[in-house]
């Protein structure tokens, strides 16, 4: 009896040790890709990013996401004209296609693309608005609902 006993105390516990070392293998994998791929996790980039990066081609070939703040919005006809801004640097963007009826002049945005003008805009593929973490009723724009 204590034979069977024994044998399935180590069987139980093996399994144990070897689901605990796939889970700490797995997230020590996930640490060194994030520390191996700079860039990976972030989700955009910020026109200060940008403006950092070096002008001799280093934004030229990969896909881009800037994210930031409308500072400024013309829409012509299809073509949408747009500035992004994060307070210190902005980024001057041209979007020919739909736009959402949220994106306006004073909202976040995340534009993505991989290609700039001779005249230095950035030129988009795709426009986002970001939704805003603050929902107001239309009968009260200036209560953020607080009571």
């Amino acid at each position: 009896m204590d034979t069977v006993e024994a044998h399935s105390t180590r069987t139980g516990r093996g399994k144990w040790v070897a689901g605990i070392t796939l889970i700490v293998t797995a997230i020590a994998g996930l640490a060194v890709w994030a520390m191996l791929s700079p860039g990976a996790l972030a989700y955009y980039k910020t026109p200060s990013q940008i403006a950092a990066m070096s002008p001799s081609g280093d934004t030229s070939s990969k896909v881009l996401r800037i994210g930031g703040r409308v500072t400024e919005l013309d829409r012509t006809g299809r073509t949408v004209y747009l500035t992004i801004s994060d307070g210190k640097e902005q980024v001057r963007v041209e979007y020919a296609g739909e736009v959402p009826d949220t994106l306006k002049q004073g909202t976040d945005a995340i534009v993505e693309g991989d290609t700039w003008t001779t005249a230095g805009v950035f030129a988009a593929d795709r426009v986002q608005a970001k939704c805003s973490s603050k929902f107001v009723p239309k009968d009260r724009p200036g209560d953020l609902g607080q009571t």
